[in-house]
């Protein structure tokens, strides 16, 4: 699945992840949702739009400091991972036990070193087109 798509608002933005959700309900877990873009490109903005169309009640944050957030609805699992302040030599181990069975949204996977063909994933690379809109390029 390739596709392209333009978001100018938060309408669109929370729109996009619904048909994300769809994807992920149907897909086998564990799921890796692989997001990557420059800082500001929305990447957590489509995050939490994700988590509230997954039905995540609480308060969604940036796990930029902590690393990873996790939620819970029903018996979906859903982890929420930061790497921007992480490198190829960072351990990671100790969250990838967390991964089984569950969603596993990752900012920055491309500072993680795992070989990410070995996973079942969705690549969303984020680009900032002006202050307002942003593309988004699904593969």
């Amino acid at each position: 699945m390739h596709k392209t798509r333009i978001l100018n608002n938060l309408k669109a933005t929370s729109d996009f992840a619904k048909e994300i959700v769809e994807l992920i309900l149907k897909a086998d877990k564990p799921l890796y949702l692989l997001l990557s873009g420059d800082l500001g490109a929305g990447k957590t903005t489509f995050t939490k739009q994700l988590l509230l169309n997954l039905g995540v009640k609480q308060n969604v944050t940036s796990p930029t400091f902590v690393i990873m957030n996790q939620y819970q609805v029903n018996d979906l699992v859903i982890n929420h991972m930061d790497a921007y302040r992480l490198d190829k030599t960072s351990d990671v181990e100790m969250y990838f036990d967390e991964f089984d069975e569950a969603i596993n949204i990752i900012e920055w996977p491309g500072n993680l070193n795992v070989d990410w063909t070995n996973f079942k994933t969705i690549k969303l690379c984020f680009k900032i087109i002006d202050e307002d809109t942003r593309q988004v390029e699904v593969n």
